[in-house]
């Protein structure tokens, strides 16, 4: 088969399995820039026809030929929706939104309807068959909010999944808010809104009664989620495990679970972690939960307060903390004493390791830490403070897992691991953006040495998989790139 790639590649990783092994479905895009489907098995499923394409969960791809005709496919390449029988098609849940092309006058056109508007001409509601659902008319109005709401015989109705009813009845709904095709609902109606969370057979697990306002999902994990409405400053934290509901009268704009799962919330250049049903407590330096963390001083030297399990254990002084928002790893943390050199402190206000360091750095989660000790270069500890290194380096860097990237002072580099064990020689000239790499449950190294690029298999020995002349780039959806050719994590080429 020719060589046709010439720019764009998109891999989607979609699900799917064949005697215990993941089929991986993807667009490749020829040089008239028309794309088709292939499978990871080397079959190419579709001709090059498409002119744009759009991934649907896991069932297929929107696309659009060169007339900009818009249409949908499955996995098997078979259309379910016929290229131009609809003018538009929009993913929802299991569902579609669609409109049809329509020839008006000008004095019977319309402003285009917008998002929580009920409209009664022009919008369809399709289920993942393609089957009109419902269609707006004169006796039926439809709401193209976060879910399908339809308005008919006086009664509205939420769709879900793929067209089963989450709710029906004649109270006003005003909007609906889904996080991301997810299990998470909310239904606002007039007075207060409806929060509902549906388990893995889609029915209801549990609903709550929140209160009035227009929330959006900031983010959502296996033990709760977070809902905001930025104009009343209202936030809210739902608990899946006890189903509860707990709001806070905040601004925020946007919210994430750290790696501990940490609630943090952020507002312009303020930060704050949230305890579950309490008060968001503002953090501007080291913090492990809401209750340890400390509190820098505007003063650069202090003092500055260490909290323990939410109690004052009393003041750091004459010394500088990162003046950034970090997650810690582990219970000590470096601090600068004013003209003395680094020190490691913990939560009870304690110095912990004797030596003072030209430089110290947090511990990482293999709980060690990269330190100067002296001008000679830079060393890895242990929480002890044992050099764990045999040698000093001229420069330093955690990549991930347990492994770290030494440099010597020409700019070449080696890798070593969590004892200081050296994995590669210092001998590679230029590291890429991701070295450290995992993917299906296995990890990766990728380094680059005069121009050329060797990917190991770290669960192997580090046994080479393959090198290839030029810089690779890897992909999360599971396969390599030069910006000219594709390969598998194994390094066969995609053709």
């Amino acid at each position: 088969m020719k060589k046709l790639f010439v720019g764009l590649m998109a891999l989607m990783l979609l699900s799917g399995c064949s005697q215990n092994q993941k089929v991986h479905y993807f667009m490749l895009t020829n040089d008239q820039e028309l794309s088709a489907l292939y499978n990871s098995e080397g079959k190419q499923i579709t001709d090059y026809q498409y002119q744009s394409f759009e991934k649907v969960g896991n069932r297929g791809y929107i696309i659009t030929n060169e007339k900009k005709q818009v249409g949908f496919i499955d996995l098997d390449g078979d259309e379910i929706l016929s290229i131009g029988e609809y003018e538009t098609l929009e993913s929802v849940d299991d569902m579609f939104y669609a409109t049809k092309k329509v020839e008006k006058k000008k004095e019977d056109q319309k402003e285009k309807s917008t998002e929580n508007t009920f409209v009664k001409e022009n919008l369809y509601v399709l289920n993942e068959d393609g089957e009109v659902l419902y269609q707006a008319d004169k006796s039926t109005a439809i709401m193209q909010s976060g879910l399908p709401v339809i308005l008919k015989d006086k009664e509205y109705i939420v769709l879900y999944n793929n067209g089963e009813e989450l709710y029906k009845g004649k109270e006003v709904i005003t909007y609906v808010s889904q996080y991301s095709n997810g299990k998470s609902v909310v239904v606002g109606f007039k007075n207060y809104n409806h929060f509902y969370y549906l388990n893995q057979d889609d029915e209801k697990d549990f609903d709550l009664k929140i209160e009035k306002g227009q929330y959006k999902f900031l983010c959502q994990n296996d033990q709760g989620c977070i809902l905001n409405d930025e104009k009343s400053k209202s936030m809210i934290y739902i608990d899946f495990e006890k189903q509860e509901a707990y709001q806070n009268h905040i601004a925020i704009k946007d919210a994430y679970f750290d790696d501990k799962g940490n609630i943090i919330l952020t507002h312009d250049d303020k930060t704050y972690i949230y305890p579950t049903g309490g008060v968001p407590v503002l953090i501007n330096s080291y913090y492990v939960n809401a209750k340890t963390y400390l509190e820098r001083n505007e003063d650069v030297y202090g003092p500055h307060i260490i909290y323990k399990n939410g109690v004052s254990q009393g003041n750091l002084e004459n010394c500088q903390l990162y003046p950034e928002v970090v997650l810690l790893n582990y219970e000590i943390f470096p601090v600068y004493i004013q003209d003395k050199g680094y020190a490691y402190y913990n939560f009870d206000n304690k110095q912990v390791i004797d030596q003072m360091y030209l430089e110290a750095q947090p511990f990482d989660v293999s709980d060690t830490a990269i330190v100067k000790v002296d001008n000679t270069g830079y060393s890895l500890i242990d929480k002890e403070g044992q050099i764990l290194t045999k040698n000093t380096y001229y420069r330093m860097e955690y990549i991930g897992s347990s492994y770290y990237v030494v440099y010597n002072e020409n700019g070449m580099y080696g890798i070593i691991d969590v004892t200081g064990e050296e994995i590669f020689p210092i001998e590679y000239t230029s590291l890429p953006e991701t070295p450290f790499i995992e993917y299906n449950d296995e990890k990766y190294m990728m380094l680059n040495k005069n121009g050329r690029s060797y990917v190991y298999d770290i669960n192997n020995d580090m046994e080479e998989l393959f090198s290839i002349e030029g810089d690779l780039i890897f992909h999360q959806e599971g396969y390599f790139s030069d910006g000219y050719h594709y390969y598998t994590v194994d390094g066969e080429s995609i053709e």
